[in-house]
C-alpha cells in the first residue's frame, strides 16, 4: 500500500495550467497507465462503452468546459508528456456511466459532521487528496482519483464542504445555459463559493449534465442542507431534526416509473443509515466521534463490498473544527480502509 505522503498532492500556482503541469510532472508515465487501466475497468458489467463515441466526443466535450478546467487538463497532459486526447477521454468517460453513494450530515453538540461513502468501479484507483491553491480562487481540498481535475467530494478554505451522490435525471440542461457535469460543478463551486447563499446562486446559474444529491455544510456557522437536483432543477431539503441522509434515489421530485423501480438498493441503504444514525441520539448508543460514524459507514448493508464495485473511499469530517478523516487506500474503504486524519492546511 502506498504511504499517505504519496497519496497527497499539495500544489500552488498562478494558474490552473501550472497546477495541472505540477501534478502531471509528478505522475509522469504513470498517469497514462492509470488512465488506460481505468477506461478498461470502469464500466459496469451490463454497460458497454462505445469507444468510437468516447474518442470522438472527448475533446469537443472538454472544449465545452469552463476555461479553468481546460487549462488544468492541458497542463496535466503537458506535464505528464501524454496526449491531451488521452486525458480528455479519461474525464469524458464519467459522462457515459454512473455510480452509487451513501451519506449523511449530523449535528452533535452544535457542530455538523459528515459521513460519506463513495461507491464506484475500479476502487483501487481512488483514495487520493489534492490540495489546490490557485491565485484568485479559494484554496480547496478534493478527495478522489490521483491526478483528477474534478472531484465528487471536497472542502475549501472557507470551511464550505460539498459532496454529491449520483441521481438519475430525466430532463436536459436548458439550451444556451451554462452546464457541466456534477463533478466539475463541485470543484468550481468550492473555488468560488464562500457560503450556502453563494452555492445556491451557482445552482441557479449553472445546469448539470445529470442529477445529483448535493450535500453542503458551512463550517463557519454549522448550517447544512441537501439539494436534490435534476439537470435543470433543484429542491432544497432543510433538516427538520439533527440529521439529513441520502443515497441515490429521488425523494422530492417525482421520478419516472422506470427510474423509481430501480431504486430498491438505494432505499434499503437509506433506511439503514437513518436507523443507525438515529441510534446515536439515544442513551443506549453513546457517540464516539469520528468512530461512531465510521462504524455506520462500514455497516454490511450501507457499505458496498463487491470486487469490482465497492466503497472506494470514505470520509468523516467536521468542517467547523477542520477535522478531516479519510481512507487512504484499503478496501472496502469504510470497514477496511486506511483511516487517517488529514491535517487542516490553513491554520
Amino acid at each position: 500500500m502506498k504511504s499517505i505522503e504519496e497519496r497527497i498532492y499539495h500544489v500552488k500556482g498562478d494558474s490552473p495550467y501550472q497546477i495541472g503541469q505540477q501534478i502531471g510532472r509528478r505522475m509522469g508515465e504513470r498517469l497514462q497507465e492509470n488512465i488506460r487501466h481505468y477506461i478498461r475497468r470502469r464500466p459496469l458489467a451490463d454497460e458497454v462503452v462505445d469507444m468510437g463515441k468516447l474518442q470522438a466526443g472527448a475533446l469537443p466535450w472538454m472544449r465545452s468546459l469552463p476555461n479553468r478546467f481546460q487549462e488544468e487538463l492541458e497542463g496535466l497532459a503537458q506535464g505528464a508528456g501524454i496526449p491531451l486526447q488521452t486525458v480528455a477521454e479519461w474525464t469524458y468517460l464519467e459522462e457515459l456511466l454512473s455510480m452509487n453513494c451513501s451519506a449523511a450530515i449530523c449535528t452533535f453538540d452544535g457542530q455538523a459532521w459528515i459521513a460519506r461513502n463513495n461507491d464506484t468501479l475500479v476502487p483501487k484507483a481512488w483514495g487520493y487528496v489534492t490540495i489546490r491553491e490557485i491565485s484568485g480562487l479559494i484554496p480547496t481540498i478534493s478527495f478522489g482519483l490521483e491526478g483528477d481535475v474534478f472531484t465528487p467530494t471536497g472542502i475549501n478554505q472557507e470551511r464550505l464542504w460539498l459532496h454529491y451522490n449520483y441521481l438519475p435525471a430525466w430532463d436536459k440542461p436548458a439550451p444556451g445555459k451554462t452546464s457541466m457535469p456534477a463533478y466539475a460543478f463541485i470543484q468550481l463551486a468550492l473555488e468560488t463559493c464562500h457560503s450556502l447563499a453563494d452555492l445556491e446562486g451557482k445552482l441557479e446559474e449553472i445546469d448539470r449534465s445529470d442529477g445529483m444529491l448535493l450535500f453542503a455544510v458551512d463550517g463557519k456557522n454549522n448550517r447544512f442542507v441537501v439539494y436534490e437536483c435534476t439537470c435543470g432543477e433543484h429542491a432544497r431539503i432543510d433538516p427538520s431534526g439533527d440529521w439529513l441522509a441520502g443515497t441515490n434515489h429521488h425523494c422530492r421530485f417525482q421520478a419516472p416509473e422506470d427510474i423509481q423501480t430501480s431504486a430498491g438498493n438505494s432505499i434499503l441503504r437509506l433506511e439503514r443509515m437513518n436507523e443507525l444514525i438515529g441510534n446515536l441520539y439515544t442513551p443506549e448508543k453513546p457517540k464516539q466521534l469520528p468512530w461512531s460514524l465510521v462504524e455506520i459507514l462500514g455497516d454490511e448493508i450501507i457499505e458496498r463490498r463487491g470486487i469490482d464495485m465497492a466503497t472506494a473511499y470514505a470520509n468523516v469530517a467536521c468542517p467547523a473544527r477542520g477535522e478531516l478523516w479519510y481512507t487512504f487506500g484499503g478496501l472496502p474503504a469504510a470497514s477496511q480502509g486506511n483511516w487517517q486524519r488529514l491535517p487542516w492546511p490553513w491554520d
